[in-house]
C-alpha cells in the first residue's frame, strides 16, 4: 500500500490562529449556522479574487475551539490561513491552475498535504472541525462549477485532467455533506489516526554534530527549531481534538456514527498514545525550550485521555453494535476509493467464483510438490517446516533489496520505462508490528528520498518466508507501487495535485497487484513454491474482499463461510477472523489487525482485485484492437501500452477504463 512522502520542514516558532467566524447552530446541526451579524465576516477560501477578506488576530494555539491551528510563514509565500483563499494572482483560467488551485486548497488544511506537494502551508496539524469541514465543501463545491464550466479547446490530457477533477471533488463533496468525512472513525485511516501520525512522527532535524551537516551552528538552530515547531504541535493538540470530536458529534446527530467496535478501538489507540514516552525532549536542548516542551507535552496528555473520556461517555453508547456501515454509506466510500459505483452482490459473487479457482489451483501446485492428495494446506506447513529456510528481519533486508534490484533489471526497458529520476527502490525495515508499505521518492529536510519499501516484522514474529515474501517486493517495489505511484512522484508532466493529492486507491493498488502478475509474467515468480506464494496472496486479497461486501453491504453470510471453526450466521468480528484465519497463515497478531482493518475501513480492501480487473481488461481490450487492426502485439506494444497507461496518472476506476 503506497504512503505518501514528507518533506521535512522547519517552522517558526509561533502559531497564529484565525478567530472563528461561525456560531454553532444547535447540537449535531450541520453545517455551522451563519456568523452573528457583529461577528467579523467569515473567512472565505474559494472567492475567484483569491484574496482574504480579513486579517486573523495573533493567538494562542489553544484559543480557537476547534478552529484552525496555524504556524505562520513567510509573507512571501503568499498562503493565508485555512479559511482564507491563497493569494495567487489572477483567477484561474486553465485546468492545471484548478488543480493547483485545490492542492492549495487541501494544502492549507493539512501539513502532510503541503508537505508532499511543496506548497506552503500552515496547519500544524490537520483540521477536521466543523468549521473546517464546511469551509472545504463550500470551496469544493465551487471549484466544481469553475471546473465543468471548462469544456472548449481541450485536449486528452486536459479531458483526463477534468474527469478527474470531477471525480475526486464529487465524491469528496458527497462524503462531507453526508456527514461521513466528519463522522469517520476507525483504526487505521481515521482522522484521528491522521493527527496522531503529526505527534509521533514530528519530522525533528538530525541531532548537531553529525557528518552530514557542515555548520553546526546552522545544525543547532534547525534541531531547536524543529523541537520548538514540535512543543506549538503538542500545544496546538487539544484544539484540533476539540475540532474533530464536535464532528463526530454532528455526524453522530444526524445517525451517521461508527460501530461499537471501532469507537473501542480508538479510545484504545488514544490511551495508549497518551501514556507514550516518545515527545520526551533531550537533554542538551535550552532550559526554556525543555520545559515548554514538557509543559506542552502535559497539556497534549490531558487532551488525548480528554478525547478518549469524551468518546467512551459520549459516543460509544449511541453507537451501533453490529458490524459494518451498511449499504448507503459503504456505497459512498466504494466511490470515493475506486471511482466507480460497485453492484455488491454481483461483485461478492465474482470473488467467490475467483476465491474458488484460486484455492484449487493452489490445490495442484501442492499436488505437483508433495504428490497426489495434497492441498494448499500440506505445502503451507511444508514450506515453513525448515526454520532454516526462513530469514532473520535483518538478513530480510539484503534479500528483499536483491529481489527488487533483479525486478528492476528484468522490467525496466523491457515493459516499462520509468523517469531517469525515479531511480531503483530501497527496502528497509520498519518498526515491529508496522506492516507493509510503499512511500514514494521526495525530500526530507532537503535531502532526497528513493521510494522505498519499509517491511516491518509482526510483533513477536521474526520468521520471514522468500516463498512468500517475493511477491510481496514485486508489489511494493517493481513492476509495483515504485513504477506507478513512484513514477506519479517525480512526473513533472502531471500537476502537484495529481502527483500527491489525487490519488485513487482502486487504481494504484490494483496496478500494484497487477504487477505481481506481470513479474510472474516476466519469470519472476518462477519457482513452484513462489508460484504458490503469488497464489496465496491472491486467495487472502479476494477472502478480505468477501469480507469488506458482506460487512459493510450487509450481505448474507455464504454457507462456506458459516460452517468454519469460530464463525457465526452474521458478519461480526468472530466470523471475519474465522475466514481470514482460514485462507492464510498469519501471526495472530497480524491477524487481529487485519481483522480491525477491515471493519473499520470501508472499501479499501476492494481497491486490489477490482483494480486489477480494470488494468487487466484495458490491456486485453488493447492487445484485441491491435490485432483487430493488423498490428502486432509483444513486447515492444505492451510497454508502450505500461507507458502511455502509468503517464496518465492516478485516475477513478470508471475513467481508467475509458481512458486505457
Amino acid at each position: 500500500m503506497p504512503s505518501p512522502a514528507w518533506r521535512g520542514g522547519d517552522g517558526p516558532p509561533r502559531a497564529r490562529i484565525p478567530s472563528t467566524p461561525w456560531t454553532r447552530g444547535p447540537p449535531g446541526s450541520w453545517p455551522p449556522t451563519e456568523p452573528a451579524s457583529s461577528a467579523p465576516p467569515p473567512i472565505r477560501m474559494c472567492e475567484e479574487s483569491m484574496m482574504p477578506s480579513h486579517e486573523s488576530p495573533e493567538s494562542s494555539p489553544r484559543s480557537a475551539r476547534g478552529g484552525p491551528v496555524l504556524a505562520p510563514s513567510p509573507a512571501s509565500s503568499g498562503v493565508p490561513p485555512p479559511g482564507v483563499p491563497p493569494a495567487s494572482g489572477p483567477p484561474a483560467k486553465t485546468l492545471r491552475d484548478l488543480a493547483d488551485e485545490y492542492a492549495r486548497l487541501l494544502s492549507a488544511h493539512d501539513p502532510r498535504a503541503a508537505a508532499t506537494t511543496g506548497m506552503p502551508g500552515q496547519a500544524l496539524l490537520p483540521d477536521f472541525s466543523p468549521e473546517a469541514l464546511a469551509s472545504r465543501l463550500a470551496c469544493e463545491r465551487s471549484l466544481r462549477v469553475r471546473v465543468e464550466a471548462v469544456v472548449d479547446g481541450l485536449g486528452p490530457s486536459d479531458r483526463i485532467l477534468r474527469d478527474q477533477l470531477l471525480d475526486r471533488l464529487t465524491s469528496s463533496i458527497d462524503l462531507i455533506d453526508s456527514g461521513e468525512e466528519g463522522g469517520s472513525l476507525g483504526s487505521l485511516a481515521s482522522p484521528f489516526q491522521r493527527i496522531r501520525e503529526e505527534l509521533i512522527s514530528p519530522r525533528l532535524a538530525p541531532e548537531p554534530g553529525g557528518p552530514e551537516e557542515a555548520d553546526l551552528a546552522e545544525a543547532e538552530a534547525k534541531w531547536e527549531d524543529a523541537w520548538n515547531l514540535h512543543r506549538i504541535r503538542l500545544e496546538a493538540l487539544p484544539a484540533s481534538l476539540e475540532g474533530l470530536s464536535a464532528s463526530l458529534e454532528a455526524s453522530a446527530a444526524r445517525g451517521v456514527i461508527a460501530p461499537l467496535s471501532q469507537v473501542d478501538v480508538v479510545v484504545g489507540q488514544a490511551r495508549d498514545l497518551a501514556q507514550r514516552t516518545w515527545w520526551h525532549p533531550p537533554e542538551d536542548l535550552p532550559a526554556t525550550l525543555r520545559v515548554g516542551i514538557q509543559d506542552a507535552e502535559a497539556l497534549a496528555r490531558r487532551a488525548i485521555t480528554d478525547f478518549a473520556d469524551h468518546l467512551r461517555a459520549n459516543l460509544a453508547p449511541r453507537a451501533p453494535r453490529a458490524e459494518g456501515v451498511g449499504p448507503r454509506r459503504h456505497a459512498l466510500w466504494m466511490r470515493r476509493l475506486l471511482g466507480t459505483r460497485v453492484d455488491p452482490e454481483e461483485t461478492y459473487a465474482w470473488a467467490e467464483q475467483e476465491l474458488e479457482e484460486v484455492i484449487a489451483e493452489q490445490d495442484a501446485v501442492a499436488a505437483d510438490i508433495l504428490g497426489p492428495g495434497a492441498v494448499a494446506a500440506d505445502l503451507d506447513a511444508h514450506l515453513r517446516s525448515d526454520p532454516s529456510q526462513g530469514l532473520s528481519p535483518r538478513d530480510y533486508i539484503a534479500w528483499a533489496q536483491e529481489t527488487a534490484d533483479q525486478a528492476w533489471d528484468a522490467v525496466v526497458g523491457t515493459v516499462l520505462d520509468p523517469p531517469d529520476v525515479l531511480g531503483r527502490p530501497v527496502v528497509r525495515l520498519g518498526e515491529p508490528g508496522g506492516g507493509v508499505h510503499y512511500e514514494e521518492p521526495g525530500e526530507v529536510g532537503g535531502r532526497r528520498r528513493p521510494g522505498t519499501m519499509l517491511r516491518s516484522p509482526a510483533q513477536g514474529d521474526e520468521v520471514m518466508w522468500p516463498w512468500a515474501e517475493r511477491t510481496t517486493v514485486l508489489h511494493e517495489t517493481v513492476p509495483g507501487h515504485h513504477a506507478h505511484s513512484g513514477w506519479h512522484a517525480v512526473d513533472s508532466r502531471l500537476s502537484p495535485w495529481q502527483r500527491h493529492l489525487g490519488r485513487v486507491p482502486g487504481c494504484n493498488e490494483g496496478w500494484a497487484l497487477y504487477g505481481e502478475s506481470l513479474g510472474r509474467e516476466m519469470g519472476l515468480l518462477s519457482d513452484p513454491a513462489d508460484h504458490f506464494g503469488w497464489l496465496a496472496a491472491r486467495r487472502w486479497r479476494l477472502a478480505r474482499t468477501l469480507v469488506d461486501l458482506g460487512v459493510h453491504s450487509h450481505l448474507s453470510v455464504p454457507a462456506h463461510v458459516s460452517a468454519l471453526p469460530g464463525a457465526s450466521g452474521t458478519w461480526d468480528r468472530a466470523t471475519v477472523t474465522a475466514l481470514l484465519r482460514h485462507h492464510t497463515v498469519i501471526s495472530e497478531g497480524f491477524l487481529r489487525f487485519e481483522v480491525a482493518r477491515q471493519l473499520g475501513w470501508p472499501a479499501q480492501a476492494l481497491s486490489y482485485v477490482l483494480g486489477e480487473r480494470v488494468w487487466l481488461a484495458g490491456r486485453r481490450a488493447a492487445e484485441a484492437r491491435a490485432l483487430s487492426e493488423g498490428r502486432p502485439w509483444g513486447r515492444a506494444e505492451l510497454r508502450d501500452f505500461h507507458n502511455r497507461s502509468i503517464a496518465l496518472g492516478s485516475l477513478g476506476l470508471d475513467l481508467l477504463e475509458r481512458s486505457l
